[in-house]
């Protein structure tokens, strides 16, 4: 069986993507984390440099993750696991003044 998940992008990640979103049908098992993996092989490099650090892969600690409007690190972070018709924003740093 396959979960459907939007994914709406934001700045950088909306310019590789080329969407400002898109659903994503993947396995439904999958976690989050497996969901950015599929995100950076689907768009190469340049996504999969935007989405993870490249000393630790980890998912860069400067972007937002939000996955039906509560941040990731509120939840069970990167291991979360997907439900059908859930949304994920990446959302990039905020600065102002």
């Amino acid at each position: 069986m396959q979960l459907r998940v939007k994914v709406k992008y934001m700045a950088t990640a909306r310019e590789i993507a080329g969407a400002r979103e898109e659903t994503i049908e993947i396995d439904n098992s999958s976690t989050l984390m497996d969901l950015l993996r599929m995100l950076a092989e689907k768009y190469g490099q340049k996504m999969h440099d935007y989405l993870f650090d490249k000393a630790t892969g980890k998912p860069q600690p400067h972007l937002r993750f939000l996955l039906d409007g509560r941040s990731v690190h509120m939840i069970n972070e990167f291991d979360t696991a997907l439900s059908d018709e859930a949304t994920l924003l990446i959302v990039p740093p905020v600065s102002g003044g």
